[in-house]
């Protein structure tokens, strides 16, 4: 196995020692994921503009989900994004997720970097 300048073998993380253990691994297979992206591609320019965002615009209107069913979750979204006072980029990422052909690549990208690893990203409710 090769080494990473500035880093050596790390012990295998047991879940009931390491804390944090779980999250480590999502935060790794998101990096992955973003990284098999098409750096040119729909997907990974939303996620580009996402990121440039400011948080403090959208946390005073986000909540706990309560229900991952498809509808739920679409009310749910609508009520983050959907309001009076957003902010032109918060517009513009509305505007690809309504864009019919934006979302078709998107979803092609996706799925095809969840084949090649053989995983899928997925939402998950906690407690």
């Amino acid at each position: 196995m090769a080494t990473i300048k500035g880093t050596g073998p790390k012990p295998d993380s047991d879940p009931a020692t390491h804390r944090g253990i779980g999250e480590v691994r999502c935060i790794q297979h998101l990096m992955l994921l973003c990284s098999l992206l098409p750096p040119d591609g729909s997907l990974a320019g939303a996620l580009r503009a996402a990121l440039s965002l400011h948080e403090e615009s959208l946390l005073a209107h986000v909540r706990p989900a309560e229900d991952l069913h498809p509808r739920s979750t679409k009310a749910w979204l609508e009520s983050i994004w959907l309001r009076d006072g957003i902010s032109e980029e918060e517009e513009e990422l509305i505007a690809w997720q309504n864009d019919k052909a934006s979302m078709d690549t998107a979803v092609e990208e996706l799925g095809n970097v969840e084949q090649q690893l053989g995983v899928r990203l997925a939402a998950e409710k906690i407690h």
